[in-house]
């Protein structure tokens, strides 16, 4: 049987398409015969020898015509399937339909010769030759992949599970039967959708949903999981990986759809799984038509052509068919690579003959867009019609250390295109923006917040459609994290991570060029469109990914390693700037920034010439001076050296002042009796109730220090504090009061159980806020008196935290991952103040969880409209970013009336009660929801 098959299948592979068309002729010559000795029960040859002749000859000549001219006879039939089915079905069709026509034809004309041939003669021949010619090309694959097993022996192929019985999943087992040489055996479909459960395809069974996968491979024996879902989500697929990862079986998947060409898929496109498919989001779906007529015959210039984006940009756009592409660039080999690249394709349709829509003239030009006269040479020359500006400096450490490159990069070279635009009449200017030029934090998001205004100015004076597209991270993009931790791991280790808790919004290239070009169809006049990033991903659960991906395990294999925030950078990234509205727009990926362009200063103009002036001169503090002029949200970032673990003894160092040479008697008689008071317990914690104002509800408390001097009685902070401070003793006090307020609320929160818990909040000196161990002092504390820490808030006024910002982000990080809350204290009324307090409420490491209003806010409101403003505006501004405010003074039932409606919902005064020790505490609590009168 084996040698019968072998000698079958040699004999058939051998043959030619001429081979074929000659046993086509001898099959088209009997088939007519077969069929009337089938419709007639008894006929004699000699009655029935001219019509037939006539029949065969026509049916011979008909079929043999419409095979060769419908390229039946160009084919290679080992591969033979779906394809060549409905072609040898269609071609049949076609020639069954010309048969009767010139049979009934023949007919009206009475040819005799036809009269006694049965009129579904033609029918039951089209019938026969389907048998005939599918039987003899279909056996030839079918022959093949038994000879192919046969050759194999007892090599046991690799069994695949198929995840997705979709048209991909289905176009891989269908290649996987055809070729039996490499290896794969197909076992069965894994699918979620119920409908398709139990069914079978291609021979194979749909055996479950994804839950069934452990199952399966258990029993199965299978080898290889194959995701076949180009359009799942990075979640779907992250669900499944965890799945085999546990059962140690191998992974493997196809490509995003962005990456399938015409949605076609092929066994050479299942690759391993990246980190680009955990983090895949939901198919995007674009307006292809109204891309490619905005596009389709202008000329296209394309600054940063060999950039991650702008190449991407440059292969979108050949798409769209533009009479000319421009792509710029600094660098020659990017540009070099991309003019190839797009050259080669451009040969290969010219071969294909797609010629209807005249294909695209390529362009390469190497050009630094600082230097306006070659920039001007360009535009005159090739006079585009659509700029697409994706050409920046993005590094965001490289640029804190060179900031004059920022500068004269992304703002001059900006301006100069932007003016050129505008002298040589283009209509469209689209830039490409980032992230990181919202609430700036660096040079680099600041710059290219300058480089957004002057294309915003340019639009609104001139009125045409010059618009800017914000993104965050790039998947893949040259900066971007991934390629760095790959080396990293292919160095064995360690990866290396600014802080455990830095998230980062993340698209993939063409993803986000997808958007970029829906975004210009979109544009009007001055517009901002903000791509929607989707949710933020921390980088340390992507440095995990990446490490079982590699098939390796963190911290066995490979270590992560926290070494501590870089200049300028941000803990999360914001995508709104404070200010401008948003509005949703055809696109629901596409966010537009309505207002933008009324936010920019009234000169803007004379301030980038400024600006660019100082970058020429690398005068470093004139840039910042102007970036702060022309950004008011910008705050910088502390220097490297800050960043560094064991500088935080150094700063609590620095925040020690010297003791003064010369002490007064007093003065030193008082540092005596604090060390006394220290030694003997003599300090209390008084507490004063934290109400909402809408239910009379105790939701904490703050904890006060008191001395309870022998001989001067009770003394409050501000008659002793001074002293305190010039000799360290405020260090040892505020642990005292610290370890005094946890405990005694660990009492208060096991006796009195409410949800949330109570509160208890602590005022910081900038002494106590900046001391060396300050955040191991409070996880022990905490640990101690079996605490949450969010139950532990720590207070630092706002003049502390102005005058010490840039030190005080750096322990603003450390307690943020600890888990405390932390408030702003002591908050007033100045514009000075709300600038400050914008900037604070916004720092680059997270958020205040609320701010304090001054004691003497309350009291100026009543009869002072402008304070009543500015008291609006605070409160605005806290809302905005999402902190409670509490209000302290209040005094009168009139104070609290006023609070509320001013939708301040927090309060502490002597309206509700003075400072008291716990004991009283514990009976105010009591007295819940009562008023707390004292």
């Amino acid at each position: 049987m084996v040698s019968l098959i072998k000698r079958l299948f040699t004999f058939l592979i051998s043959l030619r398409n001429r081979h074929f068309l000659m046993i086509d002729i001898f099959c088209f010559t009997v088939t007519p015969l077969l069929a009337l000795d089938i419709l007639l029960e008894s006929w004699t040859p000699k009655a029935y020898l001219v019509p037939l002749l006539v029949a065969t000859a026509i049916s011979l000549t008909v079929k043999v015509s419409v095979f060769y001219m419908g390229g039946f006879y160009r084919r290679d039939w080992r591969y033979a399937g779906i394809d060549e089915l409905g072609l040898f079905v269609v071609l049949t069709s076609i020639a069954l339909l010309v048969q009767t026509f010139i049979f009934q034809a023949l007919r009206h004309l009475h040819y005799f010769p036809l009269a006694s041939v049965p009129s579904s003669l033609p029918i039951l021949d089209a019938i026969i030759t389907l048998l005939f010619l599918g039987g003899i090309r279909f056996s030839i694959p079918v022959l093949e992949r038994l000879s192919q097993k046969q050759r194999k022996g007892n090599e046991r192929a690799e069994r695949i599970l198929v995840v997705g019985a979709g048209r991909a999943g289905v176009s891989l087992v269908e290649q996987m039967q055809r070729n039996p040489a490499l290896g794969l055996e197909p076992v069965g479909f894994v699918d979620d959708d119920p409908n398709k459960l139990n069914l079978r395809i291609r021979g194979l069974s749909v055996m479950g949903n994804h839950e069934r996968i452990a199952h399966l491979v258990r029993t199965l024996g299978i080898d290889r999981v194959t995701i076949a879902m180009p359009t799942a989500s990075g979640e779907v697929i992250r669900e499944i990986l965890d799945i085999c990862a546990g059962l140690k079986v191998k992974t493997s998947t196809l490509p995003g759809i962005h990456q399938v060409l015409n949605g076609r898929v092929d066994l050479q496109q299942v690759r391993e799984i990246s980190i680009e498919d955990l983090l895949r989001r939901e198919t995007i779906q674009t307006d292809v038509n109204k891309i490619y007529q905005f596009l389709q015959g202008k000329k296209v210039l394309i600054t940063g052509g060999g950039g991650s984006i702008g190449s991407e940009l440059c292969r979108q756009v050949f798409k769209c068919r533009p009479s000319e592409i421009v792509f710029v660039g600094h660098g020659e080999n990017s540009i070099f690579n991309i003019q190839q690249e797009l050259g080669r394709v451009l040969s290969e349709l010219k071969q294909q003959g797609e010629g209807d829509i005249p294909l695209p003239h390529l362009t390469a030009y190497i050009a630094d867009i600082r230097f306006r006269d070659r920039l001007e040479y360009l535009f005159e020359k090739f006079r585009p019609d659509v700029v697409f500006h994706a050409a920046a400096h993005k590094h965001v450490p490289m640029m804190e250390l060179n900031p004059p490159e920022a500068i004269t990069n992304n703002v001059q070279g900006t301006k100069n295109l932007v003016e050129l635009a505008l002298k040589y009449d283009v209509q469209n200017f689209v830039m490409i923006s980032t992230d990181k030029a919202v609430n700036p934090t660096n040079i680099m998001g600041c710059s290219k917040r300058v480089a957004e205004m002057v294309v915003l100015q340019a639009a609104k004076k001139t009125g045409r459609a010059f618009v800017v597209v914000r993104f965050g991270n790039v998947l893949g993009s040259r900066g971007s994290v991934v390629p760095t931790f790959k080396n990293q791991i292919a160095q064995g280790g360690p990866i290396t991570i600014t802080h455990p808790d830095i998230c980062r919004y993340f698209m993939t290239i063409p993803e986000a060029v997808q958007l970029v070009l829906q975004a210009a169809v979109l544009g009007g006049r001055g517009q901002v469109f903000m791509l929607d990033m989707g949710k933020p991903v921390k980088i340390v659960d992507l440095a995990k990914d990446l490490i079982r991906l590699s098939g390796y395990e963190v911290g066995k294999d490979i270590d992560i390693v926290f070494t501590g925030l870089r200049p300028g950078e941000k803990l999360f990234e914001e995508l709104f700037v404070a200010g401008e509205t948003y509005e949703k727009t055809q696109h629901q990926k596409i966010l537009i920034l309505g207002n933008a362009s009324r936010i920019i200063p009234e000169d803007i103009e004379e301030k980038v010439i400024w600006l660019g002036e100082a970058a020429q001169k690398n005068d470093l503090k004139g840039i910042v001076h102007y970036l702060e002029e022309l950004v008011p949200e910008y705050i910088r970032g502390y220097s490297m050296e800050k960043s560094a673990p064991d500088h935080f003894s150094q700063m609590a160092h620095d925040k020690t002042p010297p003791k003064p040479t010369e002490r007064n008697p007093e003065s030193i008689e008082l540092e005596n009796d604090l060390q006394r008071a220290i030694k003997g317990q003599e300090f209390r914690v008084y507490y004063q109730p934290i109400i909402n104002l809408n239910n009379h509800q105790t939701i904490g408390f703050e904890g006060l220090l008191r001395w309870d001097h022998p001989k001067r009685g009770l003394l409050i902070p501000t008659d002793f504090l001074s002293v305190a401070e010039e000799t360290g003793l405020i260090i040892p006090i505020g642990w005292w009061v610290l370890h005094e307020a946890c405990r005694q609320l660990s009492i208060l929160q096991r006796q009195f159980p409410m949800n949330p818990p109570l509160f208890i909040s602590v005022n910081l000196t900038s002494q106590q806020f900046f001391q060396p161990d300050l955040i191991k002092q409070l996880e022990e504390l905490l640990t101690e008196t079996k605490l949450e820490a969010s139950s532990l808030k720590l207070e630092i006024s706002e003049k502390d935290l102005i005058e010490n910002s840039e030190d005080a982000t750096a322990f603003f990080v450390k307690l943020k991952s600890l888990g405390v809350q932390l408030q702003i204290d002591h908050c007033g009324l100045s514009w000075e103040s709300l600038i400050r307090l914008y900037n604070l409420t916004r720092l680059k490491y997270g958020k205040f969880d609320s701010l304090k209003l001054d004691s003497s806010v309350i009291s100026s409101v009543k009869s002072n409209k402008v304070n009543l403003e500015k008291l609006e505006k605070v409160i605005a501004i806290a809302q905005e970013f999402g902190m409670d405010i509490i209000a302290t003074g209040v005094e009168t039932p009139e104070q609290m009336d006023h609070l509320k409606s001013l939708k301040c919902f927090y309060g502490q005064g002597f309206y509700f009660s003075k400072p008291v020790e716990a004991d009283v505490t514990m009976k105010l609590i009591g007295n819940q929801p009562h008023k707390l009168h004292q």
